[in-house]
């Protein structure tokens, strides 16, 4: 099974492994094949720094406020309606 493991993790495990200098150890730290930390290792820190620095931040979680929520859905909503209107040829 392949897992997808984010890219803050990957910056974290190699700069742990900059600090002990052994793939196996910081494998181990983190529950991660060494084979899988070879191939960060790799591809090296800064391009994972700068992917993270591409990718948009995380979504805040869903408003408390049911008004908000309401208003969030329907907009949801509107944009999902233009979107079938486009791929079905609705009207």
């Amino acid at each position: 099974m392949k897992h997808h493991y984010p890219d803050h993790l990957k910056i974290e495990v190699l700069q742990h492994l900059e600090k002990v200098g052994s793939v196996t150890q910081a494998a181990r730290k983190f529950s991660i094949h060494p084979s899988t930390v070879y191939g960060w290792k790799h591809i090296g820190l800064a391009a994972f720094r700068q992917r993270a620095s591409l990718c948009p931040p995380p979504v805040s979680p869903a408003p408390t406020d049911p008004n908000a929520r309401i208003q969030r859905l329907e907009q949801e909503n509107a944009v999902l309606r233009e979107a079938a209107k486009l791929y079905f040829g609705y009207k």
